[in-house]
């Protein structure tokens, strides 16, 4: 599923990439009503106006406006003065806190789509000659940036019960059983010395020491996670350890959250909420929707545990019938921590803020752009979070 070459773009292969990432962020919200468009203040999804305007902002700062220093108060300022999309204070994140980014003056939806068109060929009329990493840093920078948003304005359409985007569905993958990986000592991470653009907390990267393990090899699917339902996994306190089990008794779960008991003149039926509509349960289709203490509690039921990071990665690279990527992401059970040796990117607050208390996740969904879908990409939520597509699969226990 690796996308080779997606982090050496450059020149008009780069500037097709940024108006392709563009016409696919105004797909997804293009089609919204006026009153679809002004979505409630909900934890995970942002104002429509405000996640636009802030593409535009993050574009122009990084690319447009530099050179860029690290202030008193540790917030990163540019050189120049916004031109197109500002002030910093209204469309940083790391300035305007979640809540307040429904209290700000935001501008109208003709304001925001005049605001991205002109950040964009602006941008793209900035685009160096050559090839140079550091030269094309920033730019490969808001295109993965404006990817990630894209995917974040899917599960915003899911978590609000708006319809699809086109396209939009999972598909059964076939089960390959289980494979048995041999001990050794592998090197994770972003490869030293490879050319083009890294993440910066996929690098240096580090050695790590397998001990023997064997890994599904595809996702749990959700007639396996409907088994672990119906046992009553929801009620055994003993799979629900820690903050686990304070996350199931403050929720009251028994089955995923956009799951449903439908009566039917033939019996009951298990659903499944699918954006804004429900579907009958597929049992061949991965489970989705499930944070990480569900996929856990799974596992423990099952006698098995979420891989690590690092064995995730390195199954991916070496098991060509290890199906990953482009249906859900998939839980660890690492904390998302840095590599030995990290230094922090010019974007700051990319990783650095979330170290420690959010957990590591791999692959990649049907929402995610096919160049994020990377076996090196770690992405990273709060372990309760159950609104993003994200599924698992397991591993053994010794």
């Amino acid at each position: 599923m690796e996308a080779k070459d997606a982090r050496q773009l450059g020149g008009q292969a780069l500037a097709n990439a940024m108006r392709g990432s563009r016409r696919r962020t105004l797909s997804l919200v293009d089609d919204l009503s006026e009153a679809e468009w002004q979505v409630p203040h909900q934890n995970g999804i942002n104002p429509i106006a405000w996640e636009l305007a802030h593409l535009a902002w993050f574009g122009e700062f990084w690319i447009l406006r530099g050179p860029h220093h690290v202030g008193e108060d540790g917030l990163v300022r540019a050189a120049l003065p916004a031109a197109i999309a500002g002030p910093d204070a209204l469309f940083d994140s790391a300035r305007l806190a979640h809540a307040l980014r429904w209290q700000a003056p935001l501008p109208s939806r003709r304001a925001v789509a005049d605001l991205l068109a002109a950040q964009l060929e602006a941008c793209i009329r900035a685009l160096p000659d050559g090839d140079s990493d550091d030269a094309l840093y920033f730019h490969r920078l808001a295109l993965f940036h404006e990817d990630m948003h894209g995917e974040a304005l899917a599960w915003m359409r899911s978590a609000l019960s708006y319809p699809a985007p086109a396209g939009s569905g999972l598909v059964p993958v076939p089960n390959g059983g289980r494979f048995r990986v041999p001990s050794g000592s592998v090197r994770i991470g972003w490869p030293p010395g490879r050319c083009g653009f890294a993440f910066d907390n996929e690098v240096p990267g580090r050695i790590e020491h397998l001990e023997p393990f064997d890994i599904d090899a595809r996702p749990v699917t959700a007639g396996e996670f409907l088994s672990f339902v119906e046992a009553g996994g929801y009620n055994e306190p003993a799979y629900w350890p820690g903050m686990a089990g304070i996350w199931r008794s403050t929720t009251a779960r028994e089955h995923p959250e956009r799951w449903r008991r439908h009566e039917t003149v033939a019996g009951t039926q298990w659903q499944v909420r699918w954006f804004d509509r429900w579907l009958p349960l597929d049992p061949e289709l991965p489970v989705i929707h499930v944070n990480a203490f569900e996929a856990e509690a799974y596992c423990a039921w099952a006698g098995r545990r979420l891989p690590r990071a690092a064995e995730w990665e390195h199954a991916a690279a070496a098991l060509v019938a290890f199906h990953w990527g482009g249906s859900v992401w998939e839980w660890t059970s690492d904390a998302f921590q840095p590599y030995p040796g990290f230094k922090a990117g010019p974007y700051r607050d990319y990783s650095q803020p979330w170290f420690g208390d959010h957990r590591e996740l791999r692959g990649g969904a049907f929402a995610t752009h096919a160049r994020m879908h990377n076996l090196r990409y770690r992405n990273f939520f709060m372990p309760q979070r159950a609104d993003i597509f994200a599924g698992f699969r397991t591993a053994s226990k010794g």
